[in-house]
């Protein structure tokens, strides 16, 4: 102990103004946020010069900024000839795309480069079948759309189709950015070759869309324990069929488009969180403002593993509590995890709507309701020993009825199953 303070005298001598100046306050120093930065360019497959090799655009989102490929690839499959216009006089730096059209509408492609110096001329064409690219090479199949204008300054070099367009084929001479869009049908493909004439370009982003009746959902990824906005991978399938409406990786707040009489199948994931799936029609979704707030829980000690669906209950006069069979599609969920991960353990907190008369009984019909959660479980193969059952505290029904004062509505809470431990 004699050593540390002499230790500490040393330091005063040495530096006694560090201690002298107490009148002025030192400047809270704030901590920089770590900012992870996403990569500024989008690297495109080498050989996405040829045909063959186009690069799959899902509708609704952006691919890009690209990095930029130079020259046209292996094969120069546009040769421009006295029987087919329309097209480039030849090759200088090309990108090939295919979209699917999984409904109808009228399509529309937004086209940007970097550079507003740089000059991109495209082509569309309708796909046909495997043989698509030799046909095109043959000049056999004629492009639907040709927009080869020259650069247009005031749109910063941006080309593409639009709902104001009102050409198929724009020439060279024009400085019309845009063309018509294309009326499509629900399983057509088209293939868009997009050419820069200047070398050394800086690349672009494109995105195309389809216009047409729709209910408009945003998805909203959320982390349940952190209570804030994140991202995750997004894929949104048409029930009962394998069209698949989008599909992006490392996401946040998404649009996506809900047609009349169809329903949707929508699966989330992020690594070290547990899978998330909702399904949802074009009636669940009315008005320009609805969302659907995906609360991912990540698999950790005090989360809670998602339930997707309703639990229903039924008292009887003997005071017994059943689980009645319209919970099942809800809890096979749970089963599915508690067998997918078996380190978990769990703890099924039961929860009940309460008007403070007889909190003791409120507790014990809530644990009746745990424990009837629990029973389903078991009996599904999930091991006894992972679960574990609780009621609601009388701390957690005080605090249910305060809410309930503040908002003048009775509270109909959901039971949790959480994590309580991994092993």
């Amino acid at each position: 102990m004699k050593r540390v303070i002499i230790i500490l005298l040393a330091v005063c001598l040495l530096v006694p103004c560090a201690y002298s100046q107490t009148t002025k306050k030192k400047k809270k120093v704030k901590k920089k946020e770590v900012v992870v930065e996403k990569p500024l360019e989008v690297a495109l497959p080498p050989r996405s010069a040829d045909c063959l090799f186009a690069v799959s655009l899902m509708l609704d989102s952006t691919f890009g900024p690209t990095e930029p490929l130079q020259g046209s690839g292996f094969v120069d499959d546009i040769k421009k000839d006295a029987q087919t216009k329309n097209v480039f006089d030849q090759e200088h730096n090309t990108v090939w795309y295919k979209l699917d059209c999984p409904y109808s509408g009228k399509l529309v492609i937004d086209i940007k480069p970097k550079s507003e110096l740089d000059d991109y001329d495209f082509l569309v064409y309708k796909y046909t079948d495997q043989y698509f690219c030799n046909r095109v090479e043959k000049n056999r199949v004629k492009p639907v759309r040709s927009v080869m204008s020259s650069v247009n300054g005031t749109v910063k070099g941006a080309t593409g189709l639009s709902l104001k367009g009102t050409l198929a084929n724009i020439a060279k001479s024009s400085t019309e950015a845009y063309g018509k869009y294309i009326d499509v049908q629900a399983g057509e493909s088209y293939v868009i070759v997009l050419d820069n004439l200047n070398d050394g370009g800086l690349g672009h982003s494109i995105r195309a869309e389809i216009f047409t009746e729709h209910h408009p959902l945003y998805i909203n990824p959320i982390d349940s324990l952190a209570k804030q906005r994140t991202t995750a991978n997004i894929r949104v399938k048409e029930s009962g069929t394998d069209v698949e409406m989008l599909n992006v990786t490392d996401a946040g707040n998404t649009k996506i488009k809900l047609l009349p009489h169809k329903s949707y199948d929508i699966y989330i994931t992020k690594q070290g969180y547990f899978n998330y799936y909702r399904h949802i029609a074009y009636e669940d979704a009315q008005g320009k403002d609805s969302i659907l707030t995906a609360k991912l829980s990540e698999i950790k000690v005090g989360s809670n593993i998602p339930l997707t669906g309703e639990l229903f209950f039924e008292t009887n006069d003997d005071g017994t509590v059943n689980l009645l069979p319209e919970s099942t599609k809800a809890l096979d969920g749970i089963v599915q995890v508690l067998m997918l991960y078996p380190n978990i353990n769990v703890e099924v907190v039961g929860r009940i709507s309460t008007d403070g008369l007889d909190l003791r009984k409120d507790n014990e019909n809530s644990k009746k309701r745990a424990d009837a959660i629990k029973e389903y479980l078991v009996s599904q193969g999930v091991p006894e020993i992972s679960v574990t059952t609780r009621g609601s505290s009388n701390k957690e029904l005080l605090k249910q009825i305060d809410n309930q004062n503040k908002l003048n509505a009775t509270i109909f809470p959901k039971c949790e199953v959480v994590i309580k431990s991994l092993k």
